[in-house]
């Protein structure tokens, strides 16, 4: 008995790190899933001053950074991969004043491309690469007002 108890607790062991992972089930396919959420968000500049953490709202030369505004997320050919929304904004202090930042999430987006494009409204895209954004840095795409 004891020697059939060691087997059946190194298997159990082993099922239940795999069922946490989220790997076991997916009896399909033959290599591990490959994906990430991406965080990021759109720092504003030129907002009012105020005390950081507090909402506020991109100057109104930037009305399309508002909270609920779609951002984009597409591949290195400009094909949308993924979409998602600004939160509301949280005021920050820089270097250069103070800033309203806009954050959103994206969910499942593949780690085998080399970059991203993330574009809101209709700026320009802002490239990150995939790798920085899998290890956790966030894609800060900087919009300056205008005066």
């Amino acid at each position: 008995m004891r020697r059939l108890l060691v087997p059946l607790v190194l298997v159990l062991s082993v099922g239940g790190s795999l069922g946490g992972c989220g790997w076991a089930g997916r009896h399909a396919e033959t290599s591990k899933p490959d994906v990430f959420q991406l965080q990021g968000y759109v720092s504003v500049g030129g907002a009012a001053s105020g005390v950081p953490g507090t909402p506020c709202l991109a100057p109104t030369s930037v009305p399309d950074v508002v909270a609920g505004a779609t951002v984009r997320a597409a591949d290195a050919d400009g094909k949308v991969i993924a979409v998602s929304s600004l939160d509301s904004g949280v005021l920050a202090q820089a270097s250069d004043g103070f800033r309203c930042n806009f954050a959103f999430r994206m969910k499942n987006l593949s780690g085998s491309r080399p970059s991203y494009q993330i574009l809101v409204g209709d700026r320009p895209a802002q490239t990150f690469q995939t790798r920085e954004l899998t290890e956790g840095k966030p894609a800060v795409v900087t919009v300056t007002a205008s005066s």
